[in-house]
């Protein structure tokens, strides 16, 4: 209630309310504020269609995760931009927002295509320790298990190759439990997972 919009901006009162907000919001509590006056033109960007990001596919991501990770960067901007006494802020954080969601979503469409291997039959070995009629998925969770016990790849990346692809988590899930960001998590994914086909592939 303190910001009202008229379309996809505030009217003049709201945007000098979003601009006093922002400059005391190296306060904790003014920050929180802002990013909750901000929240109705959160919803109103296009963060949700596959096509958002270059039209680069999101075949897994649940649009209430699209949310959530959009709020956090928006949240993040906050922080970077505290204290800055700013006429656009509505624009100059949901633009930085959106524009670090669409780059961590380029970084699923690299970590994806760096690591698809992971996730087919292919990985199966017909020789070896592993050798049987376990499943893909089967053998993979046996392989992670032993890595780590064996000390070839250390706990935190058999964590994330686990999580990832035997349990299935969504990378922003896995982001939120191991405290990566949107940006981060993808990287670090694709890390423990080169290190694992190095170690033991």
């Amino acid at each position: 209630a303190l910001v009202r919009w008229s379309g996809f901006r505030p009217t003049p009162r709201g945007g000098a309310v979003l601009s006093a907000l922002l400059r005391q919001a190296g306060d904790p509590l003014a920050a929180r504020t802002l990013l909750q006056a901000l929240l109705p033109r959160l919803r109103c960007e296009n963060v949700y269609t596959a096509t958002f990001g270059h039209r680069l596919p999101e075949h897994s991501q649940e649009p209430s995760d699209t949310a959530a990770d959009l709020v956090t960067e928006c949240y993040a901007a906050i922080v970077r931009h505290a204290g800055e006494d700013r006429s656009d802020v509505d624009r100059l954080l949901v633009r930085e927002a959106a524009r670090r969601l669409r780059t961590a979503r380029q970084g699923v469409h690299r970590y994806r295509s760096r690591t698809l291997v992971l996730s087919g039959e292919a990985m199966v070995p017909t020789t070896g320790l592993f050798t049987s009629a376990r499943s893909g998925p089967e053998w993979l969770a046996t392989a992670v298990v032993e890595a780590a016990r064996k000390g070839q790849i250390d706990l935190v990346d058999a964590r994330l190759v686990y999580e990832a692809r035997v349990k299935g988590v969504p990378a922003s899930e896995i982001g939120r439990r191991h405290g990566y960001g949107p940006g981060k998590v993808y990287p670090a994914l694709a890390r423990a997972e080169r290190v694992f086909l190095e170690k033991v592939a």
